[in-house]
């Protein structure tokens, strides 16, 4: 017998004007009704809380208050949250429509797993097209970096109960330390084989890449890893991470000369991770 569970979505959001409305739509619009919407703002100064108000009861909770980064307002949602399952769609990303039904499917078909999670597509900072990624299956991989994608994570909510919440000590790479500690207790990851979200990509080079990386070095360190594995595996991540830049370099000067079909094949034979 299949059930309907109550799922929770979470948007964390501050001065996000410029995408909140389609992350919301994208809530609003799933095929799957029995959902409860949770936004927590931190303080915008923009036309945020404007927008998210106009809403009005389609929001189930609202709150607009300071707080200590994205990861406590993480917290803060998932405390408020009623559902068996939780998700957290951050205010520049955007489901796929029929997301959370498919994540319903395989929370019935699975009851042993824990945490569900499937592809994303990869957005440019325009909001084109760029890639559908696929996660590594095997979750032990997550003993060598962050090897899912945390914008489609539906999480069962004994997992948090059981598990803790985000770790507020890091600052960019707690949904690693997360993932990677729920793994190290067992928890089941159940991978849906379809794009779940929409990530919008940033620029070509950034220091949060640099500092996201010191930080999943500093996550296996916190879940008992020796320094010399926590090192070999944050050298290994950044050639990765040098490797991509020069990807998407060539990437973004072909897109000035060839067309997008091309541009797409060409993402899709050289895959960037």
């Amino acid at each position: 017998m299949t059930s309907e569970p109550l799922v929770s979505i979470v948007t964390v959001t501050y001065n996000a004007g410029k995408y909140i409305e389609q992350t919301m739509r994208s809530v609003f619009a799933q095929s799957y009704c029995n959902i409860e919407y949770i936004i927590i703002d931190g303080g915008s100064t923009d036309e945020t809380v404007r927008m998210i108000k106009d809403q009005g009861l389609k929001v189930n909770i609202f709150v607009s208050e300071p707080d200590m980064g994205i990861y406590d307002a993480m917290n803060k949602g998932i405390r408020l949250c009623r559902g068996e399952l939780i998700g957290i769609i951050n205010a520049s990303d955007y489901y796929e429509s029929g997301a959370v039904e498919n994540v319903v499917r395989a929370y019935n078909d699975d009851p042993a797993a824990g945490i569900f999670h499937g592809n994303i597509n990869m957005l440019n900072p325009d909001g084109s097209f760029f890639k559908t990624k696929k996660p590594v299956e095997d979750p032990a991989c997550l003993t060598e970096g962050m090897s899912l994608f945390h914008p489609t994570f539906f999480v069962r909510r004994k997992v948090y109960d059981n598990q803790g919440l985000y770790s507020t000590d890091l600052k960019l790479a707690a949904d690693f330390d997360f993932a990677l500690r729920c793994f190290l207790a067992g928890v089941k990851f159940h991978y849906i084989d379809m794009a779940l979200s929409n990530f919008r990509k940033g620029g070509v080079s950034s220091v949060r890449d640099i500092d996201s990386l010191l930080e999943s070095r500093d996550a296996l360190l916190m879940n008992g890893f020796s320094r010399e594995v926590a090192n070999s595996v944050h050298r290994r991540l950044d050639k990765l991470r040098k490797r991509n830049i020069r990807y998407e370099t060539v990437y973004y000067m072909l897109g000035k000369i060839l067309s997008k079909r091309i541009l797409n094949f060409l993402s899709r034979r050289f895959s960037i991770r």
